[in-house]
């Protein structure tokens, strides 16, 4: 299934036009590549250090994205604040599992917050899911592959069922994006193979994908909307690996987000519609 043009076109130029702000809560190490893809995105970041307060605006509120890195009792606090506040203004919530799959404080924090609050996206590898859904996903041995389970239809329907139980819209990384609502599932090819999946994981690009929902999700307005937002920023994060790893750029961790910044800022809707490859299903 390919998103027409059109489509596509409405998607981004929205997002160009509204710029929306999107408070960052993430690993200090991360703020700076993280506010470099928003404003790739047509997003304007605000981080952690200016916490969203009561007496912010509305209009300057567009979306919360929460990473779980580095938790602290303290910063869990900040959080579940920033949740509150941006749940009584109706902001979307994008919540990344990254790195929660080691961790019995990030697991116990990631439930919380996904049974307490209403959040919208989370994003996580199949090992970070793992830990928050129970018996969905066979255990592996070795974690360091890349991970399949298109035709695994247990390991799916967890997922599915997942995301109708808790109203959210779930987006795996695994050697291909897998995103569904518990209706629908799309696949979107990465087109990459080991040795790039691997220096993708190895510095830490991935958690990108996370940046580009949350802008895409601000600049929505229906639930329809904000569905195919998501849809979009994972085809962006698709086509640019693509173009990155076609390039045959330098081995080295600070070119090659450079370039993928800068083949995120130079998406549209055409090189969408050209390079990205989607396989969609639909289930009752």
């Amino acid at each position: 299934m390919q998103i027409g043009v059109r489509a596509l076109d409405e998607c981004l130029s929205l997002q160009k036009k509204s710029k929306p702000l999107i408070y960052c809560i993430s690993n200090s190490l991360l703020l700076k590549d993280l506010a470099e893809c928003i404003m790739a995105y047509n997003g304007i970041p605000v981080f952690f250090s200016s916490l969203i307060s009561d007496n912010a605006n509305n209009k300057d509120i567009a979306s919360l994205l929460v990473s779980l890195e580095d938790l602290s009792e303290e910063k869990i606090q900040d959080i579940e604040k920033s949740i509150r506040i941006a749940r009584r203004r109706k902001m979307p919530i994008i919540l990344d599992l990254i790195g929660e799959e080691n961790s019995f404080i990030k697991k116990e924090t990631a439930l919380s917050i996904i049974n307490r609050y209403n959040i919208n996206v989370v994003i996580g590898s199949i090992n970070e899911f793992k830990a928050i859904i129970n018996n969905v996903i066979e255990k592996k041995e070795d974690n360091s592959r890349i991970d399949r389970f298109r035709d695994n239809i247990e390991v799916r329907v967890g997922f599915r069922n997942f995301s109708k139980a808790n109203n959210i819209i779930v987006v795996v990384k695994s050697e291909e994006y897998y995103l569904t609502d518990g209706y629908s599932e799309f696949f979107v090819d990465r087109e990459i193979n080991r040795e790039s999946f691997n220096l993708f994981e190895a510095i830490k690009l991935e958690y990108m994908l996370a940046a580009l929902i949350s802008v895409g999700v601000a600049s929505a307005g229906t639930s329809e909307e904000k569905f195919i937002s998501v849809l979009v920023a994972i085809m962006t994060m698709a086509v640019s690996e693509k173009i990155v790893v076609q390039k045959n750029l330098k081995k080295d961790s600070i070119l090659n987000k450079e370039y993928l910044i800068d083949e995120i800022k130079d998406v549209n809707s055409d090189k969408l519609n050209k390079l990205s490859k989607i396989d969609y299903l639909f289930v009752r």
